[in-house]
């Protein structure tokens, strides 16, 4: 009877209550040290090895993996910091510029050269509808509407493939050459413009990746652009 009892009350034990029991006393074998000769620990490749040799292998694997995501940050970290690089050369290019043929000019050397993208518009809301030059158009906000309505209100930056007639509006006749795009909202109190920035890589502008970088440059647009367009009538 008593046999018996103590076999149900084995069988009772799980592997997690193991596990945790060890997980607190990690000091259980120095006080059972015959328990160690009796494990099996296998290895992937069907021999047995002593529990310190598994140990230096959990280790190992741990600081392989480590190591990776290790790199994988430092990785990320300088892409960030090439990025952050050619948001500030921008910038200070823009602030330097003493006309607007010049603004425009450095915007667009910039997204050629430093974002390698292939097509790219910048709407600007005016009452008075005007060509700027070949990629800076003055229209109406309230035309503008019917085409980029969903665009026009959205609060942060639009990334990654758009509607066809968004497409064709913002970038014309580079609309075929667009895989994905980057539409960021101009603001300073009110709706002032739109920046669409183009690539022929589908995975060059991504839904959930970062735009604190792109959200700067607009930030620094919606304080120059006004400047800008202040100095072409005068």
């Amino acid at each position: 009877m008593t046999k018996k009892n103590v076999k149900a009350s084995d069988e009772s034990i799980t592997d997690a209550q193991v596990a945790g029991y060890l997980d607190k006393h990690p000091e259980f074998f120095n006080q059972h040290e015959n328990l160690l000769m009796n494990l099996d620990l296998p290895h992937q490749q069907g021999k047995t090895i002593s529990l310190v040799e598994r140990q230096v292998a959990l280790l190992r694997d741990r600081g392989i993996e480590s190591r990776k995501k290790l790199d994988e940050f430092v990785q990320s970290a300088k892409k960030n910091n090439e990025i952050f690089d050619k948001c500030r050369r921008l910038i200070l290019d823009l602030m330097d510029a003493d006309d607007t043929d010049k603004f425009f000019k450095v915007l667009e050397n910039s997204f050629q050269r430093d974002f390698g993208c292939q097509a790219y518009s910048l709407i600007i809301f005016s009452d008075t509808p005007h060509q700027i030059n070949h990629f800076t158009t003055s229209v109406s906000e309230m035309a503008a509407r019917e085409y980029i309505g969903a665009l026009i209100r959205a609060k942060q930056p639009t990334l990654g493939v758009l509607r066809p007639m968004e497409q064709d509006f913002l970038f014309r006749h580079q609309s075929d050459k667009v895989k994905s795009a980057a539409v960021l909202s101009v603001r300073k109190n009110r709706q002032i413009a739109l920046l669409a920035i183009g690539s022929e890589d589908p995975n060059y502008f991504q839904a959930g990746m970062g735009t604190i970088f792109i959200s700067f440059i607009a930030d620094t647009l919606a304080k120059l652009i006004p400047r800008q367009i202040y100095l072409k009538h005068q």
